[in-house]
């Protein structure tokens, strides 16, 4: 991590190995939507005006609160944005798996929340036959995607 040529711009190519900080520093906010986690490449002002360029070459996950660039007593921290989410609330399990089965014809990440919830971004036409489907399971509702919350696949035990 490092500054470059162009004035005020900040280049970030290493991400620090540590969490979140926040304590007696010079805090400035990186605001990020939920499908840009992964980019490999994010160019954007921080809310205090600083120019920030990622340009990483690791797949791992950007999180809120964490913090990507330090330099004296000035921190940068991500913060991901909050979006309009369909929330499908049920203890049902062949509901949810009827729900995990109709988002993903969607093609469409589908995340578990810490309160059992699962969402997916806003789609207005899935939002319609959702709501008809699971009548009074469907909530829409702004909320924060995080990575660690995406279902991405199910362990199976390998067989010997």
């Amino acid at each position: 991590m490092h500054k470059v040529g162009i004035p005020n711009e900040i280049l970030i190519d290493v991400i620090p190995d540590f969490d979140d900080v926040k304590l007696g520093r010079d805090t400035d906010i990186l605001d990020i939507s939920y499908y840009e986690v992964n980019k490999r490449v994010i160019q954007r002002k921080t809310r205090r005006g600083n120019i920030v360029r990622i340009q990483r070459d690791e797949g791992t996950a950007l999180r809120s609160g964490q913090c990507i660039y330090h330099q004296g007593d000035l921190f940068i921290q991500v913060n991901i944005l909050p979006c309009l989410c369909v929330l499908l609330d049920s203890q049902n399990l062949s509901v949810v798996g009827e729900f995990c089965f109709d988002v993903g014809n969607r093609h469409l990440p589908v995340y578990l929340k810490a309160d059992g919830r699962f969402a997916v971004s806003y789609d207005g036409r899935l939002y319609q036959a959702l709501k008809e489907k699971y009548t009074g399971s469907i909530a829409l509702e702004n909320t924060i995607l995080e990575p660690d919350e995406q279902i991405t696949y199910i362990r199976r035990p390998i067989l010997e």
